[in-house]
Order: structure tokens, then sequence, then C-alpha cells
């Protein structure tokens, strides 16, 4: 599989409307399927979309508000009692994720999956890090977001391709490292939906700028309020190199 797409699961914020989810995207290239956030819904979203989630290969988590991975561990206990039912054998699932995820996780069982002989193979890459896997190349890199917990963002390399994804990131991150970290992509998918700015988040404005100083092709608008979601599809159909993000939609990266 040579294509490099990118599926919308969801494009919304924390509160879920009839037309979208919370952050969820899927990327499918060189016969790997990603999973680049897990929002609540995102399960059911995939199973919508006649996705098996057993053909998640790997998951991305950029930080730890519900909206990003409230279904990263239900993903796992999913894909146990699926096994279970079906007779097959666990395929594991490996993280890309902030400092912590792992305790979260064994915290998580503890409340919501308490038996004690049942496994499954998990593995988590926690942190800042560079790896190859086959012909793609990622970098995990840190994102200011909330001042509670790290956050990552991910650049994602395939045949001259560059997708970057930040989550959600605050108005605090240096606007010149993500110039450099955005530089070139083909792909940016990140939230733009706030009016003026905050700590915690970024605004149409900041990354129209950054689109033009990065010399981006592509900016996928993500993580839209309700009450802004017609002033942000009013500027994505102005601005030719914005995507206003719709759940369900498949981009060619």
């Amino acid at each position: 599989m040579n294509n490099f797409e990118l599926i919308v699961l969801g494009s919304g914020a924390m509160v879920p409307s009839k037309d979208k989810n919370p952050a969820g995207f899927l990327v499918k290239t060189a016969g790997k399927s990603i999973l680049l956030d897990a929002g609540h819904g995102t399960i059911r979203r995939l199973t919508d979309l006649d996705t098996n989630i057993q053909n998640i290969d790997y998951v991305f988590i950029s930080h730890f508000h519900t909206d990003h991975f409230g279904d990263a561990f239900n993903l796992v206990h999913s894909r146990w009692v699926d096994d279970i039912y079906s007779h097959n054998k666990h395929k594991k699932l490996i993280f890309w994720c902030p400092h912590g995820t792992k305790s979260r996780f064994k915290l998580w069982r503890k409340i919501f999956w308490k038996e004690p002989d049942e496994k499954y193979p998990v593995e988590f890459r926690e942190g800042s890090q560079q790896f190859k896997i086959k012909d793609i190349q990622i970098e995990l890199f840190p994102v200011k977001h909330v001042k509670w917990f790290s956050s990552l963002g991910v650049i994602m390399k395939y045949k001259g391709k560059k997708l970057v994804y930040t989550g959600d990131i605050g108005s605090g991150h240096s606007f010149s490292n993500l110039v450099k970290i955005t530089k070139d992509a083909d792909l940016l998918i990140t939230e733009a939906s706030y009016e003026i700015k905050t700590p915690n988040h970024y605004t149409v404005n900041q990354i129209k700028e950054l689109t033009n100083k990065a010399n981006i092709k592509k900016v996928l608008v993500v993580h839209i309020r309700p009450q802004y979601e017609k002033r942000v599809k009013k500027i994505c159909q102005k601005e030719p190199k914005f995507i206003f993000g719709k759940d369900k939609s498949r981009i060619k990266i």
C-alpha cells in the first residue's frame, strides 16, 4: 500500500454533536493503520466506517483530556473481548504517548478492568523521540497545552510527504518552534477555532500566519466548538489552504 490517507473520525471538541465526534484521526499508509488520538466515541466511529478495531497497529495520544484519549484504553479492552469471542490470539497494541500513560493505564485497570488474570500485550513508547516503521519516519515532539501534564505532537513522513498533528496547542507554545516543526508540511492537523489568544489554545489568525511562514500546503482545522462552527467554516471557505474539519471525510496526503 503506497497511499498516504487520513480519515477523520472526530473533528469536534469535548462535547459531541450530531455531526462531530471528539478528536480522532486514522492514518493508513505502508500497510499500517495508525490512530491519532482516540476521544470518546472513537471505537463506535471506527465501527460505523467498517474499520476492524483489530487492524489498528499504533495509537498516538497527544494528551490526557478525554476528548483526545477517552477511548484509548477502552480500545485495549474491546480488542481483548473480541479476541475471546473469536478465539484469536491477541495482537500487540503500541502506544506513542506522553510520559505517564503507562501509569494511567494501570490506574484505569483498577477501576474498569479489575480481572487480575486477564492480560493483553500493550507497549507504551512515552515522550519525545524519533523512530522508523517500515518506510514511515515518526517524530514525537513536546507541545505546550496545559501545565497539568505533558502533551505531544507527531510528525509523520512517508515517501516525500509530511503530516503534522499538534493535538491541542496553547498560545504559550513558541511560534518560531512551531514554524520549524511544520515547515513544508503537506498537511497540518490543528485547532484554530478560538477568536483570541489563550494560554491553552491557538487562534485562526495564528494558524494563518503559521501557514504562510512555514509554507504549509493544507491545514485541516479541527477541535471546533459548536458555537464557533459558522465563523470558522466561513474563514475556511475564504482560505484556499484551509480545510474545514468534517467527520468521516477522507484526505489524500
